[in-house]
């Protein structure tokens, strides 16, 4: 389905998304008690061919499915070398830094808090009932990940919505600047119900 979006509709979601973020920082920040920026580029809608590539294959995804009034999912993508740095930040100067499933699950929390802040500031601002799943990890090429959130993720997800992540984390002996992206994807039900609630807010 052909859905336009006009400049109130990519305002009001980005202004969510500046909201999350804002909510993402401090969450993650209170977990490693140090300083951490996250920060985002504006929300895009995508074509899936601007985002899937065969030949990188050193990419990390947590997946997080979505119910309710939005019947779509999450994705967090990031090099695999960016999830260790932040699997490891996170795991510092515990018992357990040197354990690779908690590495993994550390890298599922950035995901769960980063995907969690935005579904939370969406329901929020647009009184939406949303339920997550845990998230699933799949490993490879962009493309790869994004098979297997289509196995995962429920629906025909016609509706790919992408932003860039900017992670600064600033530590008392090395700071970091990691990047990936996030992807937003809805099926057209939930993409109509989301912008409904917008057009709500705009004839108020």
């Amino acid at each position: 389905m052909n859905i336009v979006l006009d400049k109130f509709y990519y305002d009001a979601l980005n202004e969510v998304g500046n909201i999350g973020m804002g909510n993402a920082t401090t969450a993650l920040s209170q977990l490693v008690d140090q300083s951490i920026k996250v920060s985002s580029s504006s929300l895009t809608l995508l074509d899936s061919k601007d985002i899937t590539t065969k030949e990188d294959t050193d990419r990390v995804g947590a997946i997080v499915r979505v119910m309710g009034d939005m019947n779509g999912g999450f994705i967090l993508i990031v090099r695999k070398q960016h999830s260790e740095i932040l699997a490891e930040m996170l795991l510092k100067d515990t018992d357990q830094e040197d354990d690779e499933y908690l590495k993994t699950s550390a890298f599922v929390e950035v995901a769960n808090i980063l995907a969690g802040s935005y579904y939370n500031a969406l329901s929020k601002f647009l009184n939406l009932s949303i339920i997550p799943s845990i998230p699933k990890i799949s490993e490879g090429s962009p493309d790869e990940i994004f098979a297997k959130a289509k196995q995962h993720i429920s629906g025909k997800m016609e509706h790919i919505f992408g932003l860039t992540t900017l992670f600064e984390i600033v530590g008392e002996d090395e700071s970091h600047s990691l990047s990936g992206d996030m992807y937003m994807l809805l099926d057209s039900a939930s993409l109509q119900t989301i912008l409904g609630r917008i057009e709500e807010m705009r004839s108020r």
